[in-house]
Parts: structure tokens; sequence; C-alpha cells
């Protein structure tokens, strides 16, 4: 709660002259017309806030792509989306294969990183943060490699550990969705996971009626990411045996209720092309009481339409998924084998509800930066998203 003292907006915006700038002038004008008739409740506090937007942005450096958000901070708490960016660079391809950011590598991200920064030029006052996830983790000389980025554009290059982002993506998910998404099921556990190119995070949101463990006990980063599974001899066979053995330990809280099934909620890119496509393919099969719901941020549905729609995906060659639901080459490489994780995961936790959101990692780090900056929790903001697909950076444009 703010401890100003509020003073009632005036009927009328004064006129403004002098050295007042003409966007500052305009933006008084909306002001004016937009609260003329609103309560005396409102205060200067707010009419200041929204004449002066702060810009925020956050770079992340994936296995599979680098991507950027920008947003804008346009009153004490909505966060707007402005831009998204990817560039299709796979750090994971070389790292996880080499075990180091080779010279080339490293010039192809650098550039990548500048061509990203060309694009926020434009801003004034503009806060920015550049974040690796998994394969920057990996790759034995990353500590140089940061470095090296950091005396060249800069900023700091911050590598996330598998706990910081698993943290990372819980508060940002808890903070974008509905509470009825995460909080409405008293008995029940509710499960974030996160499938990238290198890894696989997963942390329990809700922890049901378990007596042993509070919520946010149980965070998980596994080495097995869409990238890393294609260079299994056996993707299916070996996949169902690690997800045995990584998840052994959840079973201590997955016996704290033994009758009952958990909530999941699904991120990632793979996940996101699942649920674009799903009301496509799975037009025909829903039943009557179906319990889908497409909302504007989110899809939602229970455990038994995601292994039908599944399974058309699994019986399809990559030649049909192109055709027919216009992947691109580069998507079909490694969507079966993300959705042959998705079917393991939510066979371990017995999953019975399904939640999609149109959000990830970067969104939670640009909150995150936001956070920081502002010194409020992420919980405060309300995050306005754009659709779409983002904007393609070309390496070498």
């Amino acid at each position: 709660m703010s401890t100003f003292t509020c003073c009632r907006a005036p009927k009328a915006v004064p006129d403004l002259s002098g050295n007042m700038s003409n966007m500052l002038k305009e933006k008084c004008k909306k002001w004016e017309q937009k609260y003329e008739t609103v309560s005396d409740d409102l205060n200067f506090i707010t009419f200041f806030q929204e004449m002066s937007p702060k810009t925020f942005a956050a770079i992340e450096i994936g296995s599979n792509a680098v991507r950027m958000i920008v947003g804008e901070l346009r009153s004490s708490c909505r966060l707007c989306v402005l831009e998204r960016w990817s560039a299709h660079l796979r750090l994971g391809d070389s790292v996880f294969e080499s075990g180091e950011i080779s010279e080339q590598l490293f010039q192809q991200l650098l550039q990548t990183i500048q061509g990203l920064l060309s694009k926020v030029h434009k801003y004034s006052d503009l806060k920015l943060s550049i974040t690796a996830t998994s394969a920057m983790r990996s790759a034995k000389n990353n500590a140089e490699t940061a470095a090296r980025i950091e005396s060249i554009v800069g900023y700091p290059l911050k590598i996330l550990s598998g706990t910081e982002e698993c943290q990372c993506l819980a508060d940002g998910v808890k903070s974008f969705l509905p509470p009825s998404m995460v909080l409405d099921y008293p008995l029940k556990q509710t499960f974030l996971a996160d499938l990238g190119g290198g890894s696989l995070e997963i942390s329990l949101l809700k922890s049901g009626k378990s007596p042993s463990c509070k919520n946010g006990d149980y965070q998980y980063s596994i080495d097995i990411g869409s990238l890393r599974l294609r260079k299994m001899v056996n993707p299916e066979n070996e996949l169902k045996s690690v997800i045995t053995e990584k998840l052994l330990q959840l079973d201590e809280v997955l016996s704290a209720n033994p009758q009952n099934r958990t909530n999941l909620i699904l991120t990632g890119g793979n996940a996101k092309t699942f649920a674009r496509l799903y009301p496509q393919v799975s037009a025909n099969l829903r039943p009557e009481n179906s319990s889908t719901v497409e909302a504007k941020n989110w899809l939602s549905m229970n455990w038994t339409e995601f292994e039908c729609t599944e399974q058309i995906f699994q019986s399809q060659s990559a030649d049909e998924q192109i055709e027919q639901w216009k992947l691109r080459p580069q998507q079909t490489e490694v969507f079966n084998s993300a959705l042959a994780v998705f079917r393991a995961i939510g066979s371990k936790l017995r999953t019975e509800q399904l939640c999609i959101p149109f959000f990830g990692l970067k969104e939670s780090l640009l909150l995150s930066l936001v956070s920081v900056v502002t010194e409020k929790p992420m919980e405060d903001f309300t995050l306005v998203l754009i659709y779409g697909p983002p904007k393609k950076y070309k390496i070498g444009a």
C-alpha cells in the first residue's frame, strides 16, 4: 500500500506552455479527456505515472533461439508488451555436442545481441537485462563468454542456474495466471513444467493437503530439452527411463495425495505450438461435455483430451505435419519429442487438468526486471500481451 498523500484530481488540466514538450501536452490533453468525468478518488500520482512511462527489455539466450521482449510500464502496475523478437541461433546444437562455445558461434551470438539492441535504441530511459539458460550453463567457457559479451555491449550477461530458472518461471506464471488456475483446487497439487531446448524445469506451485512440504519446496532442473533429445539413439525408450529416474524425487510429494490427481501447467515453445494447433486438430474430437477452455491468455483442457490430440500428432510424419499444420521443418524436428516429454510428465504426475498459458521465460524475465527496478513484487503487475508470431531477426542482416 502506497504511503503517498493523495490529492484530488482537477476537473481540467491547466494550460501547459513554456518548455513543456508537445508530447507531454498531448498526453495531458488525453488525460483530461479520459478523466474529466472520473470520480474524485483519482490522484496526481496516477496522472504523472501515466505521463512518464518507463520502457523495459529482456533478452533471453536460450538453447534453441535468442529472444527479446520489450514492455512499457504505463501506470504503477500495468506493463504493456510493445515488441517481441526472435533470432534463430541454436546455441545448443553446438554446445551439447562440443561442450563449449566456439569463436565462430561467439561471433554469431554477439552479432545477434547487437542486432537486437539496435532495435531498442529508439526508447529513452530503457532498462534492459540479458540472461542465458541451459546451453550457456553447459558450456565450459561460459564465464569467459559472458565477460566478453559484457565488455563489448555494455550490459552484464547473467547465466541462470537451474534453480533460478525454476523460481523465475514459477513467480512469473503465478503472477500471470488468475488464482483459479493455480489455487482453487484445495486438495490438489499444481505443478509447472517448462520444456526448453536444453532443459526441463519442474516446480511445485501448490502442495495440496501435504503436511510435509510447502509451495515452492520442490524445484528441479533436468538436462533433457528438445535439442538434447535429438541426440538420443532411441528417444522413446530412453525418455521413459530418464523421466522415471529424474522424477523419483517427486514420489514423496505425490504420495501425500495418493488418491488425488494433479493439475499441470506447461510452458515453453513446443507447449505454445501445441496450444496454437489444438483447436484445429481437436475440433471434431471433443465430447459434448468437453472441459476445454480457450481463453485469451491460456488454454485449459482435461488430460484425456490432451492424450487424444497428442496421438493424432504422433501418428503423422514430419512431411504431413508441415503440410497440414504449417509447421516449419525445424519445428517438426523437436515437436514430437516434446510431446513425448509432456506425455511422460503427465503420466508420472497423475495429471487431471492441463493449462498452457501464452507466457514463458522471457515474459517472466521481463516481469522480474520490472520488479527489481520498481522494488515491487511481480504479482503487483498486470502483463498485457500482444499476439501473433514475434518479429524475426536474421543474423547477418
